[in-house]
C-alpha cells in the first residue's frame, strides 16, 4: 500500500497555499501538522499543555532554584510570571536548535542558573516542540512511519536542528521554486534572484508590458475596493496579505467576491473580553469603567434584562448598594418571576461581591472561583445551534480552561495570593494569540491565499501582494557572545548573522518567484515604511512606474464609472412640513419639553413628535454632571430628616461625613478609583461648605419646613404641566418659596434673574400658586460657590440680590411665556419649525411678538440633533 505524500514548509501551518486536486494520500503540511503525522504514527500522541500552563509550570522551577545570588531573582520578585515566559521562551528555542538540558563546561552566571533550573524543569514541565521532535528522532530509530516521500518546501539546512535530525530518518525530495515568469516579469524574477545570491546584476529600465504592475493609495479604503475589482475569476492566482487582512475581506465581499478568509487572530474578540473585563471586576476600589463594559457586553453570564438595568443604575449613579440600587434589583425581581432567584445569585457573584486590595493581592482560591464559573457559562452554550456563536464560545471555554489549569497549578504549588499584574499577565498568556473571527471563512471561488510569504510554495499565473508594507523583523538575540559561544558548544545550533536574515529574504522572494504571468503589487499609503522587497525591486530596476489610484476617482476607467454628485441638504433656518403632516400637541409638557419648543422648535420636532432617540451606548458622565447630581441626593437626603432644621453645627457636621460616604458608595463611587482623591476630598469640602451656607440661609429666612423635589402639576394653556422643585420652603408666616439648586453658574443665574429670564422657577411659581393661591418667592443656590441669589431680600434677608432690569417680576415673566408659547403654537400649526442655531441667521419670522419672551440660543452641547439641521457647502 503506498505511502503518503507529504509537502512540508515552515509556513504551511494554517495556509491555503495548494489548489484543490484529487489528491488521494497527498497533504500540505506545516511544522504543527507533520509533528500531529508522526506521533500519531509513531504511538506518541497524547494531550498537549497550553503554554499559559507550561509558564506556570517553569515559574515554579524558577522559584525552586531562586536565590539571592541568581541572576533572574530582582526581576522574579517583582514579576514572576513575565520572568517565566521569557526565560520558558529561551529555554524552547535552545531545545528546538539542539540542546539537551545539559551543559559540560564552565560557563557564565547566567547560562549556569538556567542548567541549575533545567534539572528541575526536565522532571515536572511539560516537553516543548522541540523536545517532542527529539522524542520522534529517537522512536524512528524503532518504528518506520507510513510515509512514501517529504517534498520539502524549505532548504534543509535552513531548519531548526531538532526538525534537521527528524527528516534526516524520512524519505525527503528536494524542491526549489524557479523562476519562470513571462516578459519584464521574468527578467524582474532572475535580477531578484541573483541579487539574492549576493551577485551584483546592473539596474535594468522598467518595462510596461503588463506583466508587472504596482499601485498606491492614499488610504487603504481605495486600495481595497480597486483591488476587489482587479482580483480575477481565474483558478491560478495567489493572494498574498500579511495585513490589514480583514479590511481586505471586507472590500472583496463589498465588491460581490468570494471571502478569502483572511482572518487575523485577535485576542479582542467578544468571547475572550469577558474574563478579564470580570476578573478586573475583583479589585478595590472599583473599576466602574469596566463595571460597565462588563454589563454591556453581549456575551456576560448575566442575563440580559438585568445587565441592561444595572448598567444603566451605574451609568447614571455609579456606586453598588442604596435605595436607587435597590429599586433596580425590584424590577429585576419583577421580570424574571420564578427564575429571579438565579438571577440575583449571579448579580451576587459576578457584581456583588467582596473587592480586594491591589497592594495586599486576592486569594487564588476567589479568583479560581469566578473563572470556574465562567469556564461553566462557556461549556452550557458549547452546543449553540449557530455556527459562528458556537465557535466563539468554544475559544472562550479554551481561554478559561487554560486560566483554570494555570491557577490550579499555582494552588498547587502553595500560591495563597495573586495581585493583579499576575492575574493580568496569567489571563494574557491564557487567550495567547486570541481566536479568528468564525465568520470570515473562505466562500466558494476564493483563490489561494497566504499570510506568510514564505507559504508560496506553487507556481500560479498571478499574483497579488496586498499592502507591502514593512514586516516585523526578529529582534537579536538576548544572549552575549560567550552565551551564544557556550551554547553551540551544547550543541545549540542558532541561526546567526546573514544565515538568519538572508534566510528570511529568502522567503520574501517566494511570492514573486511563484508568479507565472503577472505581479501585482499594492503599495502602502505614502509616508509608511516600504517593504524591504520593494527596495530590492527599486534597486535592481530603474524607476518603477507606480499608478496612483486616486486618479480612478475622477477618471473613468473599466472598474469604475462616473457618480452625479448629489449634495447634501444645506442648513434651513426653517423647516416646512407637508400639508398632510399633523403634529398634535402632546397634552402635558415640562420645563425641559417647553424650552425646547420655545427656543429651538426643530430640536422639540425630532426629540419628542419624531421620537429620534439618540445613541444608547451607556457611558459615565462627566464629573459636572455626576457631581450636580450627587449633591442634590445629598441635599435631600438632609431636608428629608425629621430633625434638619434642629440641627446644630456640630450635629450636622456629625452626620455630614458619614452621610457623605454612603453616598458615594452607593452613586458616587467612581470617586474613589485610583488617581481621583484630590478629586473627591476637593468635592467632599465644596459640598459641606455649600450645606453650611445653605443651612445658613434657611435659619436667617425663619423656614419652617423644606421639601426637597416636590411635585408640582397644574394646567396652562397648552394642556397639564408638571415638574419636580429642588427645594420648596415655608416660612412662619405661611408663605412660600422655591429654590432652585445648581452645581455652578454663579454668573449665568443671577443674569437670568436680571433679565427675567428665570423660566424654570418661573413655571415651578405658577404650578405652586395654582395650588396654595399666592405666588412664592423663587431664588438660586449656587452649590460650588455656596452663593444664593434672589430678586430681591424679602423671603431671604442675606441672599444676594440679582434684581430684574426691566422692573418686571416672575408673574410678568409667565405672562411672557405665554404669548411666546402661542406664537410658537401658531407657527407649528402651519408646519413650521424654526431651526434656531447660532450658525444659520434668522429671519423676519424668528422675531417673537413685542409681549413675549426675547430669544436666545441653548446650549449646542445638549442637542443630539445638531447634524441634522444640514451641511455646509
Amino acid at each position: 500500500m503506498p505511502g503518503l505524500r507529504v509537502t512540508f514548509g515552515l509556513h504551511l501551518d494554517g495556509q491555503r497555499a495548494v489548489q484543490p486536486a484529487d489528491r488521494l494520500g497527498e497533504i500540505t503540511v506545516g511544522p504543527l501538522g507533520l509533528l500531529a503525522i508522526l506521533e500519531t504514527h509513531l504511538g506518541l500522541l497524547g494531550e498537549q499543555s497550553s503554554r499559559a500552563e507550561r509558564i506556570v509550570q517553569y515559574r515554579e522551577c524558577l522559584a525552586k532554584a531562586d536565590g539571592v545570588a541568581v541572576f533572574y531573582h530582582a526581576s522574579f520578585a517583582t514579576d514572576p510570571q513575565g520572568v517565566a515566559d521569557a526565560l520558558l521562551e529561551w529555554r524552547d528555542l535552545w531545545h528546538l536548535h539542539g540542546w539537551d538540558g545539559h551543559f559540560d563546561d564552565v560557563l557564565p552566571a547566567r547560562l549556569r542558573d538556567l542548567a541549575a533550573v533545567e534539572e528541575i524543569a526536565a522532571r515536572q514541565l511539560a516537553p516543548s516542540l522541540g523536545e517532542r521532535l527529539a522524542r520522534v528522532h529517537r522512536e524512528l530509530d524503532r518504528r518506520t512511519p507510513p510515509i512514501e516521500s517529504v517534498r520539502l518546501a524549505e532548504a534543509l539546512e535552513a531548519l531548526p536542528k531538532r526538525w534537521r535530525e527528524v527528516l534526516a530518518r524520512l524519505p525527503v525530495v528536494a524542491w526549489t521554486l524557479e523562476a519562470a515568469g513571462e516578459g519584464f516579469l521574468g527578467r524582474l524574477q532572475e535580477a531578484l534572484r541573483r541579487a539574492a545570491a549576493g551577485e551584483k546584476p546592473g539596474r535594468m529600465p522598467w518595462q510596461e508590458d503588463g506583466s508587472v504592475r504596482v499601485a498606491r493609495s492614499e488610504t487603504r479604503f481605495l486600495a481595497g475596493a480597486w483591488l476587489a475589482n482587479e482580483v480575477a475569476d481565474a483558478p491560478s492566482t495567489l493572494l498574498v496579505s500579511t495585513l490589514e487582512n480583514a479590511r481586505l475581506d471586507e472590500s472583496l465581499a463589498r465588491a460581490g467576491r468570494p471571502r478569502h478568509g483572511l482572518r487575523e487572530a485577535s485576542a479582542f474578540r467578544p468571547a475572550l473580553q469577558v474574563l478579564p473585563l470580570a476578573l478586573e471586576l475583583v479589585w478595590e476600589p472599583l473599576n466602574f469603567y469596566g463595571l460597565i463594559q462588563f454589563l454591556t457586553h453581549p456575551v456576560s453570564p448575566i442575563p440580559g434584562f438585568a445587565r441592561r438595568k444595572l448598567a444603566a443604575k451605574v451609568a447614571e449613579r455609579p456606586g453598588i448598594g442604596g435605595a436607587s440600587w435597590n429599586e433596580v434589583l425590584a424590577e429585576i425581581d419583577g421580570h424574571y418571576g420564578e427564575g429571579a432567584a438565579a438571577v440575583r445569585e449571579s448579580i451576587r457573584l459576578w457584581v456583588e461581591h467582596p473587592r480586594h486590595r491591589p497592594e495586599e493581592g486576592a486569594p487564588v482560591s476567589f479568583v479560581l472561583e469566578r473563572v470556574e464559573a465562567l469556564a461553566e457559562f462557556f461549556r452550557f452554550h458549547l452546543g449553540e445551534e449557530d455556527a459562528a456563536r458556537r465557535l466563539a464560545y468554544h475559544a472562550g471555554h479554551a481561554q478559561g480552561r487554560a486560566c483554570l489549569e494555570s491557577l490550579r497549578v499555582l494552588i498547587a504549588q502553595g500560591a495563597a495570593t495573586i495581585r493583579p499584574r499576575q492575574l493580568q499577565k496569567l489571563v494574557v498568556q491564557a487567550t495567547a494569540n486570541g481566536s479568528d473571527n468564525p465568520l470570515l471563512v473562505a466562500e466558494v471561488g476564493a483563490n489561494l491565499a497566504i499570510t506568510q510569504p514564505g507559504a508560496a510554495v506553487e507556481a500560479v499565473d498571478r499574483v497579488i501582494w496586498w499592502q507591502l508594507a514593512a514586516p516585523v523583523l526578529p529582534p537579536p538575540y538576548p544572549w552575549s557572545a560567550p552565551e551564544l559561544a557556550s551554547l553551540r558548544e551544547a550543541g545549540v545550533d542558532l541561526p546567526e548573522g546573514e544565515r538568519r536574515y538572508a534566510r528570511i529574504a529568502e522567503e520574501w522572494l517566494r511570492p514573486v518567484l511563484a508568479a507565472r504571468r503577472e505581479l501585482l503589487l499594492v503599495l502602502p499609503p505614502e509616508g509608511e515604511e516600504v517593504h524591504p522587497l520593494w527596495q530590492m525591486i527599486e534597486a535592481v530596476a530603474d524607476k518603477p512606474r507606480i499608478e496612483t489610484l486616486e486618479l480612478f476617482l475622477t477618471e473613468p476607467s473599466r472598474t469604475s464609472a462616473p457618480v452625479a454628485h448629489k449634495p447634501l441638504p444645506a442648513p434651513r433656518r426653517w423647516w416646512q412640513l407637508p400639508d398632510d403632516v399633523r403634529v398634535e400637541p402632546p397634552g402635558k409638557e415640562s420645563f425641559t419639553s417647553l424650552e425646547l419648543l420655545l427656543f429651538n422648535p426643530y430640536h422639540w420636532l425630532l426629540k419628542y413628535p419624531a421620537k429620534l432617540n439618540p445613541s444608547r451606548v451607556l457611558t459615565i458622565g462627566g464629573d459636572f454632571r455626576l457631581m450636580g447630581t450627587l449633591a442634590h441626593d445629598l441635599v435631600e437626603r438632609y431636608f428629608l430628616r425629621a430633625d434638619a432644621l434642629k440641627m446644630n453645627d456640630a450635629e450636622f457636621l456629625a452626620w455630614f461625613d458619614p452621610a457623605f460616604d454612603q453616598l458615594m458608595s452607593e452613586e458616587g463611587a467612581i470617586l474613589r478609583m485610583p488617581g481621583r482623591g484630590a478629586d473627591l476630598e476637593g468635592f467632599r469640602h465644596r459640598l459641606r461648605q455649600a450645606l453650611l451656607g445653605l443651612r445658613q440661609q434657611v435659619a436667617r429666612a425663619g423656614v419652617v419646613s423644606v421639601a426637597p423635589e416636590m411635585e408640582l402639576s397644574g394646567q396652562f394653556a397648552g394642556g397639564d404641566l408638571s415638574g419636580f422643585a429642588d427645594l420648596v420652603m415655608q416660612k412662619k408666616d405661611g408663605a412660600h418659596a422655591i429654590v432652585d439648586m445648581k452645581w455652578s453658574g454663579a454668573k449665568k443665574y443671577p443674569e437670568k434673574l436680571r433679565q427675567n429670564r428665570h423660566l424654570q422657577l418661573a413655571i415651578y411659581a405658577e404650578l405652586l400658586r395654582q395650588k396654595e393661591g399666592v405666588w412664592p418667592a423663587v431664588a438660586y443656590y449656587i452649590l460650588d460657590r455656596g452663593r444664593f441669589f434672589a430678586p430681591d431680600r424679602a423671603a431671604f434677608p442675606e441672599a444676594e440680590v440679582a434684581a430684574a432690569e426691566s422692573g418686571e417680576n416672575t408673574a410678568r415673566l409667565w405672562q411672557r411665556f405665554l404669548a411666546t408659547w402661542k406664537w410658537r403654537r401658531a407657527q407649528i400649526e402651519s408646519g413650521a419649525y424654526e431651526v434656531v442655531l447660532e450658525s444659520i441667521p434668522p429671519t423676519e419670522e424668528s422675531e417673537p411678538p413685542e409681549e413675549a419672551m426675547e430669544m436666545e440660543y441653548l446650549n449646542e452641547a445638549y442637542n443630539d440633533y445638531r447634524s441634522l439641521a444640514g451641511w455646509g457647502r
